[in-house]
């Protein structure tokens, strides 16, 4: 009897958690909190995470678990021509990304500020060993690589994007027939039938060559912001943008803002009304709350060299402020990194720990 409970209890020992730290390291007057932050986060998922992952079907959290070092991101999507491309111009300070009212670019790119001048293809940015937290996008295969680049710019002094910042360019969301699982998703939304992701289905995105609702959703739920914006001709949320917000974007509300751009184009008061109530009409269809998320107005006229239009009837100089709110919220984001990486962590240990049913990612047939 003595023997058992001995070796039960060698057993039990050697299921306890032990922390790779010790409270005199984390109470030091100079603790490095990135670095003791970082390494409780990786024990936890390796101690924690990681075996609860292996013991379920289809490995639910396996692309959920955070890689150091990792940069604060803002993600930019949105419909095509609304704008992201001017944006991001502005923040660099220098032409970095093309611009136009047709579609201009096809794939992801990642932008950030360097002391050099340098541009490397997917393939290159995915196979080094030094950027292990982009590694994890190999999945998405040839098709998503060859469609991915990284950008490191030589800013001039007066530009505003931070060093330690990444920002994501990413090809503007376009109207799918509507055929299979998208009609599907209109009817869910008009219903009030989507509050989580529902990834069960064949994703109709992936007429680009990828599944670009699972890209979206890997890239936002490691962003530290996602700027959606919608422009004044196309306020509404069908094909691609539906799919986003009901799939990609689901429970990501706490670091998602909603921008309606370009307002300057809209002649009076009234047109601006009608695209505002449009678009607050198209996303209460999806949103399952009374309460509409916040709607950014904002224009692009006196970004790098477009002028802005005189005699307007419309307040530009109010939506010019809310335009610095939404500049302000960019270059915070770097403040709210680690936040985020806990917020997700977290979320990650209650629905592990039987708090909620871990979404399935979505997958490309």
């Amino acid at each position: 009897a003595a023997g058992a409970w001995w070796a039960r209890a060698r057993a039990l020992r050697r299921r306890e958690l032990r922390r790779p730290y010790s409270l005199g390291e984390v109470r030091d007057e100079n603790p490095g909190a990135t670095e003791a932050l970082c390494k409780i986060v990786t024990f936890l998922q390796d101690a924690i995470i990681v075996p609860i992952d292996l013991r379920l079907p289809g490995r639910p959290f396996e692309f959920d678990l955070h890689s150091f070092p990792f940069t604060p991101m803002v993600l930019v999507i949105g419909n095509h021509s609304s704008g992201k491309s001017t944006f991001i111009n502005w923040l660099l300070g220098v032409q970095a990304q093309e611009t136009g009212v047709a579609p201009t670019d096809d794939g992801f790119t990642v932008l950030e500020r360097s002391d050099t001048e340098s541009t490397e293809d997917g393939p290159t940015v995915l196979g080094c060993p030094d950027n292990r937290p982009f590694r994890e996008l190999q999945r998405f295969g040839q098709a998503f690589s060859g469609h991915f680049r990284r950008k490191r710019k030589w800013l001039p002094e007066g530009a505003i994007m931070p060093l330690g910042l990444q920002i994501v360019d990413t090809p503007g969301m376009i109207d799918l027939p509507v055929t299979g699982s998208t009609s599907e998703l209109m009817l869910g939304a008009a219903s009030g039938a989507f509050s989580a992701p529902s990834f069960g289905s064949t994703d109709t995105t992936c007429g680009r060559g990828y599944n670009f609702v699972e890209v979206v959703r890997w890239w936002a739920k490691r962003a530290d912001l996602v700027l959606l914006l919608f422009d004044p001709d196309k306020p509404g949320t069908t094909g691609e943008t539906l799919e986003v917000l009901t799939r990609s974007l689901a429970g990501l509300d706490h670091k998602l803002l909603v921008v309606l751009n370009k307002v300057d184009q809209l002649d009076n008061s009234i047109d601006f009304a009608r695209a505002y109530g449009t678009l607050g009409w198209a996303l209460s269809k999806v949103i399952r709350r009374k309460d509409i998320p916040q709607i950014y107005t904002m224009y692009n006229a006196g970004l790098c060299c477009m002028p802005p239009k005189g005699d307007h009837k419309l307040p530009l100089e109010s939506f010019a402020k809310r335009r610095d709110d939404v500049v302000a919220e960019v270059l915070r984001a770097r403040e709210r990194h680690y936040d985020n990486i806990v917020t997700s962590l977290e979320e990650t240990l209650r629905q592990g720990g039987g708090g909620g049913t871990p979404p399935r990612e979505p997958s490309c047939v």
